[in-house]
């Protein structure tokens, strides 16, 4: 990263206050669960307002540069990080009661410029957030014997990563061959041609998440950090 960069990104972590007068506690719970209720507010306030200033990716880890990762917001591997509920466990509300300074890491929520300006951060392998446009894309390779219902959707490639098409269905066929020996093959229909394979023929595809996991992914956004806040980016 340059100078200005941490700066920046550190800029987009929540500052949160540690001490305060706090409102007196509803009957059952104690004043580390008043405090952790204002902490998550204060949170959600700041992944919101970077959401609706055009936020379309998140930089992960951000108290630990070395694993400093980007995602694509709509990244099912960041959705743990957004749950700011959830990650409030039982033993975090222990150390806040023993430490009132204790926090928890708030992903950064970036513009795609500012995505672009950054360095020293990694791209993460699920979401493949290409905002050089210059990335190697994430094949996975497996045996075409191994190609299942859960793989329609995704795009199928050769080795260097150009696209074959996506795929539509996938079956293995029995057969024999032209001196009657018995030999099986598995046929693959993407969008665009069908192939068949010997069933140990090595295939690739891009792991990514399928578009209608994108957009589901999406809608819990605006769910999550407000139904009524539309990205920049988005109009």
């Amino acid at each position: 990263m340059t100078r200005s960069e941490p700066a920046r990104i550190e800029s987009a972590i929540p500052s949160h206050a540690g001490s305060g007068m706090l409102e007196p506690p509803e009957p059952g719970r104690n004043e580390t669960d008043a405090l952790v209720d204002r902490i998550i507010a204060e949170e959600l306030h700041e992944l919101r307002q970077a959401f609706s200033q055009g936020a379309e990716f998140a930089v992960t880890h951000m108290d630990t540069p070395r694993e400093r990762t980007l995602h694509r917001l709509e990244c099912p591997a960041l959705e743990p990080h957004l749950d700011r509920h959830a990650l409030w466990t039982d033993h975090h509300r222990r150390r806040l009661d023993a430490d009132r300074r204790h926090r928890l890491s708030v992903p950064a929520l970036v513009t795609r410029d500012a995505a672009r300006s950054l360095s020293g951060v990694r791209s993460c392998k699920v979401c493949w957030p290409n905002v050089h446009g210059s990335e190697p894309r994430p094949l996975r390779r497996l045996k075409a014997r191994g190609l299942r219902t859960h793989h329609v959707g995704h795009m199928l490639s050769t080795e260097d990563g150009n696209s074959l098409g996506t795929i539509v269905r996938s079956a293995l066929r029995s057969g024999t061959d032209l001196f009657g020996v018995s030999q099986d093959s598995v046929e693959v229909v993407t969008t665009s041609r069908t192939l068949m394979y010997s069933p140990s023929d090595h295939v690739f595809i891009w792991d990514l998440p399928t578009d209608e996991d994108a957009i589901r992914r999406k809608m819990q956004l605006f769910q999550r950090l407000g139904s009524n806040v539309e990205p920049a980016s988005w109009h």
